[in-house]
């Protein structure tokens, strides 16, 4: 029940605060919801990968997806046991890709990505935390911009496969300066990319109509009590490890099978 107010709290505060998208905004380069190009032969890949065979579950992001079972030979070799017992077997495909963004998978769903067929019956979306990374990318994303991001790939899905659901997961949290990571590379956050990924995550709501669109946090797995990050399962400040994907994983598996018509 009390799980139940909180997701009902947050998605009323998010459909007060969001702006909508003005009637003539026209996207142009450098927004998130303009289709930008980020070479990776990744993306050819994914894309003979797209045309052959049955995919029922379609998970889309960026490197916390792409480490799900996706890079073999490193740190993230061990995810693949999570991709091998929760998404292997109801068909899924990994459109995970390290770096992107909104506008880049955007790009890549435009060009060869959603040629399925037939159609996939769930794509699960989490997206959002580069486009707030003042660190890393020279251009940073508003929430109500990476929210316009978020709404053009969900808009984009819908119309390809209007039989689709789609499941947007809200931005998971990221570690600050103040927190202590327990890997070799730890990725701290500057204050004002957390708040972004929090406010963004939160109106991404929004985009949940109950009939085909579905919104989730399960962010709250990868906190301590006290709000900082939990580095058992995220010791990197912004990636889960096996544990922490593993925990992911089950924390979506209800909506996932509800969805999928499992249950």
């Amino acid at each position: 029940m009390r799980r139940a107010l909180v997701v009902c709290l947050a998605l009323f505060l998010a459909s007060c605060a969001a702006p909508p998208r003005h009637p003539s905004h026209i996207p142009a380069p450098d927004d998130a919801d303009f289709p930008t190009h980020e070479p990776s032969p990744r993306h050819d890949e994914k894309v003979t990968q797209v045309k052959s065979g049955r995919h029922d579950l379609v998970l889309v992001g960026d490197s916390i997806t792409h480490t799900v079972g996706e890079m073999p030979g490193g740190i993230y070799e061990p995810l693949k046991a999570v991709w091998e017992r929760h998404y292997a077997p109801r068909h899924g495909i990994n459109l995970g890709h390290n770096g992107f963004r909104t506008e880049n998978i955007l790009w890549n769903l435009e060009n060869g990505e959603l040629e399925f067929s037939p159609s996939p019956k769930l794509f699960v979306i989490l997206i959002g935390t580069n486009n707030t990374d003042d660190r890393n990318f020279r251009t940073v994303h508003t929430p109500a911009q990476i929210f316009d991001g978020t709404k053009a790939i969900v808009d984009l899905i819908r119309r390809r496969h209007p039989a689709a659901k789609v499941l947007v997961l809200r931005i998971f949290p990221r570690g600050g300066d103040a927190e202590h990571g327990v890997a070799a590379r730890v990725f701290h956050a500057s204050q004002r990319c957390i708040d972004t990924c929090r406010e963004a995550g939160a109106l991404t709501a929004r985009l949940a109509d109950g009939k085909h669109v579905f919104w989730l946090d399960v962010g709250g797995i990868f906190l301590r009590p006290d709000g900082t990050i939990n580095t058992d399962l995220m010791p990197d400040l912004l990636h889960p490890n096996l544990a922490g994907a593993e925990a992911w994983a089950r924390a979506i598996d209800p909506t996932v099978a509800r969805l999928l018509g499992e249950r």
